[in-house]
């Protein structure tokens, strides 16, 4: 398996460094970063931006599908310790911790109805028409390696600039203000939710694995 993780900000590179570093040993980890010497163990990709966007999370997956055609498995880097590397995925679907129901707590705080129009005419950009009412989270994204990459990263890439557009420095509500303190971007999870929709890749969390769960045993 290949995990990838990004890894930016002195403050953030200083907490999880080191559980990034002891990820590492045992696995194959890219890491997308503006710290490059901070992470001996992995593979690392360096972040130019001069702005964080949670939207290059979705390219690091991308490049990673394109160059090893193959899954690769997204995890936050506070996530990254806890995540159960002996679950093995065998089919072709899009693994992620939760599959969450816009109607109700916590995404229902987050991203109100009056989006809704917003949402529509930023699926309108790639083609798409639904209403219907989930979400794909980031934090965990296991991405399966897919014929069609070639039209999913231009959809993905047609989808970025609209959607970091929306979701900026000036949250739309207050709720999203622990986001927009760090960056842009972090409403990524609409442009998963719309490509998997679009290309009807299957998407499921991880209850069907042993320990129903992706968190290791014992930190259930």
């Amino acid at each position: 398996m290949i995990y990838a993780t990004m890894c930016i900000g002195s403050d953030w590179i200083s907490k999880y460094k080191d559980s990034i570093n002891r990820f590492a040993k045992q696995n194959k980890l890219f890491v997308l970063t503006d710290d490059e010497t901070s992470f001996e163990n992995c593979e690392t990709i360096s972040y130019t931006r001069n702005i964080f966007s949670y939207y290059e999370k979705i390219n690091l997956i991308l490049n990673l599908l394109k160059k090893y055609k193959q899954r690769i498995t997204y995890v936050d880097s506070d996530w990254l310790q806890y995540y159960d590397t002996k679950i093995k995925i065998t089919d072709e679907s899009l693994y992620t911790y939760e599959i969450f129901n816009l109607n109700y707590p916590p995404l229902s705080d987050l991203f109100k109805k009056t989006e809704s129009k917003i949402i529509k005419e930023l699926y309108s950009k790639i083609g798409l028409t639904t209403d219907d009412d989930w979400y794909v989270p980031e934090a965990i994204i296991s991405f399966p390696y897919h014929k069609e990459l070639s039209e999913i990263i231009k959809d993905f890439k047609i989808l970025q600039e609209p959607l970091e557009n929306i979701y900026n420095k000036t949250p739309i509500r207050e709720t999203l203000e622990r986001y927009s303190d760090a960056g842009i971007g972090y409403g990524e999870g609409w442009a998963i939710t719309a490509i998997v929709q679009k290309y009807n890749i299957v998407v499921k969390d991880f209850t069907e694995f042993p320990n129903k769960t992706w968190r290791k045993i014992g930190l259930i």
